[in-house]
């Protein structure tokens, strides 16, 4: 593989989400290995040898390969974002900030509530029924979130400040796939979602990642939604 070429395992969910819509705002071109969670194209032995974790996202940058969704969308943006208009920690104070979100929304939203929505509710037949734990990671999500709600419902307008960022990439896919689930949202933080999902790179990116297969569609937009 060229030492430039970019490389990106995987379509078709939410985290595979997150680095193809970082990938539009970056307006980069790359090449797409359009593999499916859990139909067998993550489990050959080719693919893990590229990554042993066998799951999507995985990202090939020249010598360099990622399989996390944050830290893809993070290198991205670190390496490609500079005269982008896209949020950049320029201090201390702005990579602690953009940090504490990132780690955030991937524990508390994501892995603590989100997925285990996932694993004993869509995937129950893999790793069991559990209706309390469902229940109980939902109730978990929206007090999480209702701690931070006067976070997002004075961001001007994205999270960090004029310019999109990577948290605003994670958060907004965890809105996504929290109304996917039916979680009801606060308005101000619907009105935080509107305006980052109205960007034209999420439409873009959403569009590609869902569109050809539609297994993890968060949702059906609305006509007009810019998606």
């Amino acid at each position: 593989m060229a030492i430039d070429e970019i490389v990106v395992w995987g379509v078709g969910t939410s985290r595979t989400m997150r680095v193809h819509w970082a990938l539009a705002e970056l307006g980069m071109d790359y090449e797409t290995k359009p593999i499916l969670a859990r139909t067998g194209e993550t489990a050959t032995a080719a693919y893990g040898r590229i990554n042993p974790k066998r799951k999507i996202p995985c990202l090939q940058d020249g010598e360099l390969t990622l399989s996390e969704s944050a830290a893809i969308a993070h290198h991205l943006f670190a390496k490609f974002g500079p005269g982008k208009d896209v949020f950049l920690p320029m201090s201390d104070e702005d990579r602690a900030r953009s940090d504490e979100w990132s780690y955030f929304i991937l524990a508390e939203l994501d892995a603590h509530s989100l997925y285990v929505m996932r694993r004993h509710g869509d995937l129950h037949e893999i790793y069991g029924a559990a209706p309390e734990a469902v229940r109980s990671a939902e109730e978990y999500f929206l007090r999480q979130l209702e701690a931070v709600r006067p976070r997002i419902a004075g961001a001007d307008p994205y999270l960090m400040g004029a310019a999109i960022s990577v948290a605003d990439i994670l958060l907004t896919t965890c809105l996504d796939w929290a109304l996917r689930y039916g979680i009801a949202l606060a308005d101000d933080v619907l009105r935080y979602r509107e305006r980052t999902t109205d960007r034209e790179a999420y439409g873009a990116a959403f569009d590609f990642n869902f569109g050809p297969t539609g297994i993890e569609r968060p949702f059906t937009p609305a006509p007009g939604s810019g998606t």
